[in-house]
């Protein structure tokens, strides 16, 4: 039930601090390990492909047991189950990852987490569209990004503590996700087991095939699914090479201009020169979530996208063209104001659009598709990384030429959601 109260919507919020805190951290860590086993100059393209490997599920993954919780009837309700058996299945993953010390671990294990993590998130993502009116939803939407960035934050500090313990990174990592599974299992401890009860289909299976990808019918989904899978590219192509990008090209310039002192030291940890960048990004977003959540529900939602996404296009263009730490610190501000703003209005504006008639979960989950998919993209080009790094010695052109290609990502997707005409 829901309850206009910010304890509620934290509550609610509360596995998506989770989600966001393991998977900030995750990715500057598991291509370090990466990194450290791996022969020289193919770091991008082995951990390109265990990022993809755990992409392609996450393309179906979502929607599949968003569609499954949509058709349960569990005393306990329909998402619930869900996340609770997720949260603990992406413990034990997580785990497994800590421990693996061999390729084939890091993709039997990240692939165990993509599952896992869709078994909660998927059920999951239907609480705001399902519960929150739509005049709440930019507010929900809001308090949702800034916890996910409050998240990072958190990330950040435990990744600088605590970075060269990996065990003890993972063990944080699940030990969260449990609790966090447990406060929003009890913040929906009175769900309705059968509010916007989805239709049980039956007949052949092309009919059950058909309405299952139903919502792509309509022009407004099929706008907001090719906008978010845009920006989540953009995006995407920077998480997944950020660290390696730094490590390769801006730090050994960083180190030879400053021999001593802090500089020299942060040239020297890759992984805290990268959680720094981060840190930034997250900081700002979190006062810009807060800031554009409100005028989301008095402005518009796409006008909030729309100009989040210029932001983060102008920060990214020279992000990838000026090797030198300090300017790329600086133009974290502005692509952390864009980065909010954004994270702010999207699940607002997809709830918009979105009707109960087919199933909140399936629906949220096939939404979420739009996010997996661009990882299988981007975690395909780490080849391409490598193979352009190779051409250029010394240069590294192959990260700047993926950076740019993802700074128009954004740029095109902010530029597509005026498309969509059912929010305003």
């Amino acid at each position: 039930m829901h309850r206009d109260r910010l304890g509620w919507y934290i509550g609610v919020s509360s596995y998506w601090f989770a989600t966001s805190f393991k998977w900030f951290i995750l990715f500057f860590l598991l291509s370090g390990q990466v990194q450290a086993i791996v022969p020289g100059g193919e770091a991008n393209t082995w951990w390109g492909r265990i990022v993809m490997v755990g992409a392609i599920w996450a393309m179906i993954g979502p929607g599949l047991f968003g569609w499954l919780s949509d058709q349960c009837r569990s005393r306990f309700g329909r998402r619930r189950p869900f996340i609770a058996i997720g949260g603990a299945l992406t413990a034990l993953a997580l785990l497994w990852l800590g421990a693996a010390d061999q390729v084939w671990m890091f993709f039997v294990g990240y692939l165990l987490l993509q599952v896992a993590d869709d078994v909660g998130t998927g059920p999951y993502s239907a609480i705001v569209p399902e519960f929150v009116p739509e005049e709440n939803r930019g507010r929900a939407s809001g308090i949702m990004g800034l916890l996910k960035l409050i998240a990072q934050l958190v990330a950040a500090v435990v990744g600088v503590l605590f970075g060269s313990q990996i065990l003890t990174m993972y063990a944080i990592m699940a030990v969260l996700n449990l609790i966090c599974a447990v406060w929003v299992l009890y913040t929906i401890r009175d769900e309705p087991q059968f509010k916007g009860e989805a239709q049980v289909h039956s007949g052949p299976l092309w009919d059950r095939a058909r309405a299952f990808w139903r919502p792509f019918a309509q022009p407004d989904f099929r706008w907001i699914w090719i906008t978010s899978f845009l920006n989540a590219f953009g995006f995407y192509m920077i998480l997944v090479y950020l660290r390696y990008y730094l490590s390769d090209r801006v730090l050994p310039a960083l180190a030879a201009n400053s021999p001593t002192g802090f500089t020299a030291k942060l040239a020297a940890e890759p992984l805290t020169a990268t959680i720094l960048v981060a840190v930034v990004i997250s900081l700002v977003g979190a006062v810009s979530s807060v800031i554009a959540g409100r005028l989301a529900d008095q402005k518009g939602r796409k006008r909030i996208v729309v100009v989040a996404g210029w932001l983060m296009f102008a920060s990214l263009v020279p992000f990838a063209l000026i090797p030198n730490y300090w300017v790329i610190l600086a133009l974290a501000v502005p692509f952390g104001i864009g980065y909010g703003a954004y994270l702010s209005s999207d699940w607002a504006l997809v709830s918009d659009i979105l009707g109960s008639d087919d199933g909140f979960g399936k629906n949220m989950g096939l939404w979420q598709m739009s996010v997996a998919t661009p990882q299988v993209i981007s975690g395909g080009l780490g080849v391409l990384v490598d193979t352009l790094n190779a051409r250029w010695t010394g240069q590294f052109y192959g990260y700047t030429i993926i950076f740019i290609i993802a700074s128009f990502g954004f740029l095109l997707g902010s530029t597509l959601i005026r498309r969509v005409k059912g929010s305003t």
